[in-house]
């Protein structure tokens, strides 16, 4: 099988992969089952040997109804196991989908809310954005941020920043009505985690 790219960053090397992938808002589902024995098992060990990856594909592991498969692959304690996930925030669902082998051709994720998806990582990542910086705004900025450019998609005849634009003009950067969606998506999205983070803190402070 294909294992999502998600899996191919540093940091699944240096933690369990349940503890990674849980704080992005999956519920993980591990299977494992033992390496074929040469003695036990001469033939499937014989599989194994000269093909090990075709040998784990053809396995079947049993992971509960609407957990999507993400990983497979063997270990140093001489085990085979699979990686299921089930999103739990659509911050999750997007991540999910962000390797295309998982968000198929007929899927409602492809290619509408993987643009919002992707806007939200550019925030993050060449905007100077940040979780923390997020935190700070909590006052409704973010939503004022994202009404503002729902708003221009339906009004284009100006490209003046709306009145309930909640920074400073030079960060006001309207587009043609699909981009300044994405725009809003991602904003709302950025919204709904610091909501998400803010209830969390306060749960745990209890």
């Amino acid at each position: 099988m294909h294992n999502h790219q998600l899996l191919d960053h540093p940091l699944f090397e240096e933690r369990p992969i349940k503890e990674t992938l849980e704080p992005f808002g999956f519920e993980v589902s591990v299977e494992f089952q033992e390496l074929p024995c040469p003695i036990e098992q001469p033939e499937e060990a014989d599989a194994f040997g000269r093909d090990s990856m075709a040998y784990i594909d053809s396995l079947t592991f049993q992971h509960p109804a609407a957990f999507t498969e993400i990983y497979r692959g063997d270990n140093e304690d001489s085990e085979i196991f699979s990686v299921a996930v089930r999103a739990k925030t659509v911050f999750a669902q997007l991540l999910l989908c962000a390797d295309s082998a998982f968000a198929g051709r007929e899927s409602a994720l492809n290619p509408s809310y993987l643009a919002v998806y992707h806007e939200r990582m550019r925030q993050l990542s060449t905007e100077g954005f940040s979780r923390e910086r997020d935190d700070e705004y909590q006052h409704a900025e973010l939503a004022y941020a994202a009404a503002s450019y729902a708003y221009q998609a339906a009004n284009t005849c100006t490209d003046n920043a709306p009145a309930i634009w909640p920074w400073d003009r030079k960060w006001w950067k309207p587009s043609d009505p699909r981009r300044n969606l994405v725009k809003a998506g991602a904003l709302i999205l950025a919204e709904i985690e610091r909501l998400d983070r803010a209830a969390a803190r306060q749960g745990g402070a209890a």
